[in-house]
């Protein structure tokens, strides 16, 4: 699975130019055209462009937590690989997350859809 993951990050580096190609035919958001405002992931198409033109500010401008889960998302399949070719061990996550982590989790998503909630 590392080396799958590493393959897709390095690969999505490497489409890039298509990426940036197929951009403008991304349709808007529909939850935000029907309501006017905006979902808990509008501005993620904005941050992806922005990371893929190197603009990390711009990016976490358009929505935070998509600028870190895409940055999160290459930086880990990049490492991937490297981590399974020393064998070492995988981090295990508990199953079910223990109940303070489930709050964290919701919490920053609602923090970050409150951002977008005022940020338009």
């Amino acid at each position: 699975m590392a080396w799958l993951w590493g393959v897709v990050a390095g690969c999505s580096l490497l489409l890039r130019p298509l990426w940036l190609e197929l951009a403008p035919f991304v349709p808007a958001c529909p939850f935000r055209v029907i309501t006017g405002i905006p979902c808990p992931t509008c501005g993620t198409t904005h941050a992806a462009l922005a990371l893929l033109n190197g603009h990390l500010g711009d990016a976490f401008l358009a929505n935070p937590l998509a600028a870190l889960a895409g940055i999160a998302f290459v930086a880990g399949g990049l490492i991937a690989p490297f981590w399974a070719a020393f064998n070492w061990p995988v981090p295990e996550i508990p199953s079910p997350l223990p109940g303070w982590s489930r709050v964290a989790i919701v919490a920053v998503l609602l923090v970050g859809w409150a951002y977008l909630l005022v940020k338009s």
